[in-house]
């Protein structure tokens, strides 16, 4: 009944293991477990301007390695695995859990300007930004259900495919962490971006009608 957001890393496809011309793609634990909400990291299109989205390439994103596909992103996944824009299929394991589920702004390109020790501010960017910003989204979204006399959401996995329209979809870019190739983002589900950036109004009235 509780849900838990993660960073979905910040290498891209290649993971902590990093990029191998020959090897396979390096799926993060714990982004690729199907428990965890996992969240990929998006940049605005145009430095400066908050407005359409692009997938940040070092986003991480992928297909575990250990878990199996859950059912209930069995729909999104394989309509995504039906797109003519696919890495080789040698580079990753189309049967298992995809990642991430959603994302949000992690490129430095456009950081979070942050204080810290001594009143200093600097930018900051990731997915390790990306994931407490959508969490925090989801408790706003929780608070009103429950200043509307509703229940908390629990596991919010299930939820978010069933309600792909509550985000704002990105379909450019790639994953690939400065190499090649990676995942591309493409119209509903991919593993680069997920479903995309939560929309919150859309997302409220999705909340709001379970």
């Amino acid at each position: 009944g509780v849900s838990v957001f993660f960073a979905s890393g910040d290498q891209g496809v290649w993971g902590r293991t990093g990029y191998s011309a020959t090897g396979t793609f390096h799926p993060e634990f714990p982004a690729d477990s199907p428990y965890i909400t996992a969240v990929g990291g998006t940049d605005f299109a145009t430095k400066g301007t908050i407005g359409d989205e692009s997938t940040w390439a070092d986003g991480g994103g992928g297909f575990s390695n250990v878990f199996a596909q859950p059912s209930w992103q069995a729909d999104a996944v394989n309509a995504f695995l039906e797109s003519d824009d696919l890495p080789a299929s040698r580079y990753y394991n189309a049967t298992g859990r995809g990642y991430p589920d959603v994302a949000a702004l992690a490129g430095t390109q456009n950081a979070y300007f942050i204080s810290y020790k001594d009143s200093k501010f600097t930018g900051v960017g990731g997915t390790s930004a990306a994931s407490p910003v959508v969490a925090s989204i989801f408790a706003i979204v929780v608070n009103e259900r429950m200043a509307a006399g509703k229940t908390s959401m629990g596991w919010l996995n299930p939820f978010i495919y069933e309600n792909s329209g509550a985000f704002n979809d990105v379909t450019s870019g790639t994953n690939d962490a400065g190499n090649s190739p990676g995942f591309t983002a493409t119209t509903g589900w991919d593993a680069a971006t997920g479903f995309g950036t939560p929309n919150y109004d859309a997302l409220l009235s999705a909340a709001m009608s379970v």
